[in-house]
C-alpha cells in the first residue's frame, strides 16, 4: 500500500510539474553587451568589451577630436612630395572624407594637383592604420592615367616617412610628408560602471569617467543603448551624454 501511494504521489508531481523535493533555484545569467559600433557626426568607433562581466569595459576613438599622446592618427589636408633624380615634386592633398574601420584604423578619399601646374589634377584613395598610411594616387587632368602607390611610416609630430615605391612609369620614387600632416585623436580604453542591461527589451546603459593621459581626462560619460536586432545601422542606437549618434556599421548586441 506504501509503494502505491508513492507511486501516485510521484505520478501527480509529474502531471503537475512539481517535484516531490524543493530545490535552490537556478540564478538567471547575467545580461551582457558586446559588439563595436561605427558612429557619424563626428566619425567616432566605440567597442563594448563583455560589459555586464568581470572587468567589462568599453574603449573609444574620435577621429576628429585632437589629443596628444593617443597614437592614434587623423589625416589633415597636407603636401606630399616625392623624391626622383634629385628632384622635388611637391603635391597638396584635400582630404574628401574617411570610413572608419576600427579603433585606429580608417580609409579616406581625397583629391589634389601637383604645385607647379594645377593641371595636372588627381584622385587619392588609401588608408591609415596604426602608424602605417597607404595612398593611390591617380591622374585624371594631363597627364591622365599616371598613377602611383607608397605606403609611409607616420611618425611622432605627424610627419610621414615613404619608402621607395614604382609609379606607373616604372619609376623608383620617394616621399615625405611634413609634420602636423596627421594629428592624434582622442583614443582611450576605460572600465565601466553602473550597468544596467535588459536581454528582453535589448536596453542598456553604463557609465565610466575617461581616464588620465588624455585632453578630457576625468570627464564624465553617460551612454544608453538599445539593440534592436543584426545589422547594426537602421536597428541599434547608441547615445552619450545625452546627445544621439547615428550607427553607420558594425553591430552591439544586449544579450
Amino acid at each position: 500500500m506504501r509503494k502505491a501511494i508513492l507511486a501516485l504521489g510521484a505520478a501527480l508531481a509529474a502531471v503537475l510539474g512539481i517535484g516531490l523535493a524543493a530545490g535552490p533555484a537556478m540564478a538567471g545569467t547575467a545580461s551582457h553587451l558586446t559588439g563595436s559600433v561605427v558612429l557619424s557626426g563626428p566619425a567616432q568607433f566605440e567597442s563594448f568589451n563583455n560589459i555586464g562581466g568581470p572587468n567589462g569595459s568599453v574603449s573609444y576613438t574620435n577621429f576628429t577630436y585632437p589629443s596628444s599622446g593617443s597614437g592614434v592618427w587623423s589625416l589633415n589636408n597636407a603636401e606630399i612630395d616625392f623624391g626622383y633624380g634629385g628632384q622635388n615634386y611637391a603635391h597638396h592633398l584635400i582630404v574628401d572624407g574617411i570610413d572608419v574601420t576600427g579603433l585606429n584604423s580608417y580609409t579616406f578619399t581625397g583629391h589634389g594637383s601637383y604645385d607647379p601646374d594645377q593641371s595636372y589634377t588627381w584622385n587619392a584613395t588609401g588608408s591609415v592604420s596604426g602608424s602605417t598610411l597607404s595612398m593611390h594616387i591617380l591622374y585624371t587632368g594631363t597627364q591622365a592615367g599616371y598613377y602611383l602607390d607608397f605606403t609611409g611610416t607616420i611618425n611622432p609630430g605627424g610627419s610621414v616617412t615613404g619608402t621607395s615605391f614604382s609609379d606607373s612609369l616604372g619609376r623608383t620614387l620617394t616621399v615625405a610628408m611634413p609634420a602636423a600632416s596627421l594629428f592624434e585623436v582622442l583614443s582611450y580604453t576605460a572600465p565601466v560602471s553602473n550597468v544596467s542591461l535588459n536581454s528582453a527589451t535589448g536596453d542598456g546603459s553604463f557609465s565610466f569617467m575617461i581616464p588620465q593621459g588624455t585632453s578630457l581626462t576625468g570627464t564624465h560619460v553617460q551612454v544608453n543603448v538599445h539593440d534592436g536586432g543584426n545589422p547594426g545601422p537602421g536597428h541599434d542606437s547608441y547615445a552619450h551624454n545625452g546627445t544621439s549618434y547615428p550607427i553607420t556599421a558594425g553591430n552591439l548586441t544586449v544579450h
